[in-house]
């Protein structure tokens, strides 16, 4: 990509761990009802947070065209999505009984998603495969969002441009959306305002040289391990 600064895949993975561990820092930490004089905070860290599952969706779907092996590649968010349920749930909700799942199914199901509608040839089929997962993920985390948006990226894979305006544009739809909850006194007022940083993942997808950067057994499995521990870490936090 022509542009002076530019970011590799590795480089703004890192990014999103990064912003990942802001946004839950504060979601299970900084809770406004608690720490009402770190409000401003609180909204920061999580509007820079709404950077972390959006890049790991888009970089599904280019992991989809290139992973040498689709069955391995399944399997590894399979894995790690059964893995991380314990640890997420408890973090979030102090036992394991919830029916919420975290992003790594989420992750999986829209795998299984563009496996499906890459073999369809129809395009009312594809858009049908499509809604289906959406609907299949709607109990886990980023649920109806998430495949949307793996499936936005996908099909525009080969024009950046088209890429960054379809994603540009579900975003304000969410955000519309969040104003209106709002509204109708569903949630919190700030909850609405850092939806906002879902446009922040924008510049990191415009920054994207396509690159892989440096290939290391660390850089390949951080996010994998990351994810689980970092949920058991704040469950510990939290009973202490």
């Amino acid at each position: 990509m022509n542009t002076k600064l530019s970011l590799n895949r590795t480089q703004i993975k890192y990014i999103a761990i990064i912003a990942m561990l802001m946004d839950h820092t504060a979601a299970f930490l900084l809770q406004p009802e608690k720490y009402p004089a770190l409000m401003v905070l609180y909204i920061l860290m999580r509007t820079h947070g709404r950077m972390a599952a959006p890049v790991m969706f888009y970089f599904l779907a280019e992991g989809f065209r290139y992973t040498s092996s689709k069955f391995k590649y399944g399997l590894r968010l399979l894995c790690f999505g059964i893995l991380s349920q314990i640890p997420y749930s408890l973090a979030r909700y102090g036992d394991i009984s919830s029916s919420d799942l975290n992003v790594m199914i989420t992750l999986f199901m829209s795998f299984l998603m563009l496996i499906v509608a890459d073999r369809v040839k129809e395009k009312a089929l594809k858009f049908i495969v499509v809604f289906i997962f959406m609907i299949l993920t709607s109990f886990s985390d980023w649920g109806v969002l998430g495949p949307f948006m793996v499936w936005l990226f996908y099909i525009y894979r080969e024009d950046r441009k088209k890429q960054l305006i379809s994603y540009a544009s579900l975003c304000l739809a969410q955000m519309v959306a969040a104003i209106f909850i709002v509204s109708a006194g569903n949630i919190e007022w700030y909850e609405a305002v850092w939806q906002i940083g879902l446009l922040l993942p924008g510049l990191l997808i415009y920054l994207y040289n396509g690159e892989s950067g440096t290939k290391n057994i660390l850089n390949k499995w951080v996010f994998y391990l990351f994810y689980p521990l970092h949920f058991l870490t704040f469950w510990l936090i939290l009973k202490a």
